[in-house]
């Protein structure tokens, strides 16, 4: 299982109420256990804080900004400084004042694996940017967008609430192991202003959405799990569409048979899942159905494609993946196999037309990045075209190059018109395409956290 955002900031929310519930129902054995769940507990807020900061400041420059505006008035409209006060409100929580304690090495509490994942889950989003914060994969625009991390800001709200309901269960479970109250009032000041804020951050969030977008990105690190065919096309398919999305960058990639062979891919891709479905691919009907006419679209791509020539050679990683990939589809969706419809009746069936759907909408996706590469590499002018190939209507449209191919030259600059052909392609692509979202969050979805059936809101009002 691939973990995505969400999955990881769900699972915290899961291992801080199981922590909660064990501090309420156990209690201390002693004074160590007391302090070192106490420093469990300055621990998640630590991590809680670190992540808060990490959404509302990613680029870490906006540090002496923020704490210039806690100190002036406050104003609670302003997300960025309802959380900033918020955490503030705290004190020291990474070195912390000498009547903290902090937890043993060897303390094994849920706040403390809480707090593990919530440090996993801004290590999974600082993946996808760059040390200047420049972006590094294609899901890197929804880290970029601040109204999607406000969004997610109301989930940690939510889970430094539940934090912060710990304060009176820690305490009455000090108070029958005769821990004395002025340690414990040390340990757990009052802190009902720091509550106003929390619950203020939470409104405030739920004005930029739920951050749902940000819950389905996965680490931008693309692993292929090789023990089952049909999670092993998805992943290849993410990989190759990871690799196109850097080949769309302000340098070209210089190589024309990596797009032919991308091309070739998405051909195969809508013609396996038509057959699939048992369509019938030599129906010759005026109107084919939306993967016949997509995989002739990409036929015609990859054909145009063959004309140019290019220095650069085909990338290694992006052909192994499609070879790979291609294989796969003969293995799910053999081509000749009689025309028959597949039943979606049982969940391997399922599961397997889901796939196939999943590679056609990423290929879908590869070719609009695919045009943004090929209009770099022409406007770079490496790529050529053989004149013998140029017919009477581009040529009229450019008298040098038709100039060079009555002087015998073989191979010219491919003309502005020549191109026009090829990006009319990509536009056909796009137009039989155009229900698949630009760039989609990987296929793996996060579940909508819930609390845990265990939990009862009546027992949180401090009974251990």
């Amino acid at each position: 299982m691939i973990a995505t955002y969400g999955d990881l900031v769900g699972w915290a929310g899961v291992d801080i109420h199981t922590g909660l519930l064990r501090v309420m129902r156990r209690g201390f054995v002693d004074h160590k256990q007391a302090q070192n769940t106490v420093g469990a507990y300055y621990d998640l807020l630590a991590a809680l804080r670190s992540h808060t900061w990490w959404l509302i400041d990613p680029a870490r420059a906006r540090g002496e900004e923020l704490a210039r505006a806690m100190h002036r008035k406050a104003d609670d409209t302003d997300l960025d400084m309802v959380a900033a006060r918020l955490f503030a409100g705290f004190g020291p929580l990474a070195q912390r004042p000498v009547w903290l304690p902090y937890p043993d090495p060897d303390f094994d509490h849920p706040w403390r694996d809480a707090a593990d994942k919530i440090g996993a889950a801004t290590d999974l989003l600082e993946t996808h940017l760059g040390p200047h914060r420049e972006p590094r994969s294609e899901q890197a625009c929804l880290v970029l967008d601040p109204g999607q991390r406000r969004g997610a800001l109301g989930f940690v709200a939510m889970l430094t609430s539940v934090t912060m309901s710990a304060d009176s269960v820690i305490g009455a479970a000090c108070r029958h192991r005769d821990i004395p109250w002025q340690t414990v009032t040390k340990w757990l000041p009052d802190r009902d202003a720091t509550k106003v804020l929390v619950h203020r951050m939470g409104e405030l969030a739920a004005q930029h959405g739920d951050g749902r977008s940000l819950r389905d990105i996965t680490a931008n690190l693309y692993p292929v799990r090789e023990d089952d065919p049909v999670v092993e096309l998805g992943d290849r398919m993410l990989r190759l569409r990871h690799a196109a999305w850097g080949l769309a960058a302000t340098t070209p990639d210089y190589s024309v048979v990596t797009l032919h062979d991308l091309a070739g891919l998405g051909m195969a891709t809508h013609l396996h899942t038509a057959i699939a479905h048992g369509l019938d691919l030599g129906d010759v009907a005026p109107s084919p159905h939306r993967l016949v006419a997509t995989a002739q679209a990409f036929q015609e791509l990859m054909i145009d494609l063959r004309d140019y020539l290019a220095p650069g050679p085909p990338d290694p990683g992006i052909r192994m993946d499609i070879l790979a990939a291609r294989e796969l589809l003969m293995q799910i969706a053999p081509l000749h196999r009689p025309t028959r419809a597949l039943t979606i009746s049982d969940p391997t069936t399922r599961a397997t037309l889901s796939a196939l759907h999943g590679a056609c909408e990423v290929m879908g996706q590869v070719a609009r990045m695919n045009q943004a590469t090929f209009a770099t590499l022409a406007r770079s002018e490496q790529i050529h075209v053989p004149t013998r190939l140029l017919d009477g209507d581009i040529l009229s449209d450019d008298p040098t190059t038709a100039q060079a191919k009555l002087n015998g030259v073989r191979r010219v600059i491919a003309p502005p018109a020549r191109v026009r052909q090829t990006l009319q392609h990509y536009e056909a692509i796009g137009a039989v395409t155009g229900h698949v979202a630009l760039y989609q969050p990987a296929v793996a979805h996060a579940a909508d956290y819930e609390h845990p059936a265990l939990f009862r809101q009546a027992e949180f009002e401090g009974r251990p």
